[in-house]
């Protein structure tokens, strides 16, 4: 079982954009689209979205993408929700898996493809977590192996995997970027105003 697989949340109920941000138009296709095409493309498999309230809608947007879509009925709870849904549909079936954010739209496969890359060679020396930095920023998608899961499972509230990764700072790998857009995510209009006029990704 050596497949590395990728959860993508995108269950947000987007407070500050004030509307679902995961469908607007970003260069084209949805928000959320940018983050299920990376991964696909990178070869992750599965590939697990993560949705709450929307959960029909992004099965629309991505039907002819090789993407399985669930519904985390608990998504009102928070990210942890959402986190713990999307390792429970991909725990049997991979080794490792990334955790990525539907709304990052600009990670671009090779970002991916080198994490992969770190991992497999870092592994042996007990190393767990691999996470990229974006101009020193530490972002996503992080890449968690198996035996993390267990812990990921028993966060709760509206917070992420921050705190497990606190806890395993001896068996974490950073990656670094230079390019600082890789690591943006869009939370407000003003931002998603300010990409969209961005003709390079």
């Amino acid at each position: 079982m050596n497949d590395i697989g990728a959860i993508i949340l995108a269950a947000g109920m987007s407070k500050r954009m004030g509307q679902p941000k995961q469908f607007l138009n970003l260069h084209g296709k949805p928000l959320f689209r940018h983050a299920v095409e990376t991964a696909v493309n990178s070869e992750l498999r599965p590939v697990i979205v993560v949705g709450g309230e929307q959960t029909e809608l992004l099965k629309e947007h991505i039907r002819d993408l090789p993407a399985i879509v669930i519904h985390n009925p608990n998504f009102a709870e928070g990210l942890s929700s959402s986190l713990k849904a999307g390792v429970k549909a991909i725990q049997d079936k991979v080794s490792a898996a990334f955790i990525f954010l539907a709304d990052q739209p600009f990670i671009p496969v090779t970002v991916v493809k080198q994490l992969q890359k770190s991992y497999e060679i870092a592994k042996s020396k007990n190393i767990k977590i691999i996470r990229p930095r974006y101009a020193s920023v530490p972002s996503h998608p992080v890449l968690f192996d198996a035996e993390i899961f267990p812990e990921l499972l028993c966060i709760e509230g509206d917070r992420g995997a921050q705190q497990v990764i606190q806890q395993h700072l001896a068996e974490l790998q950073y990656v670094d970027f230079d390019n600082p857009l890789w690591g943006v995510d869009i939370d407000t209009p003003e931002e998603w105003q300010s990409y969209s006029r961005r003709n390079q990704i």
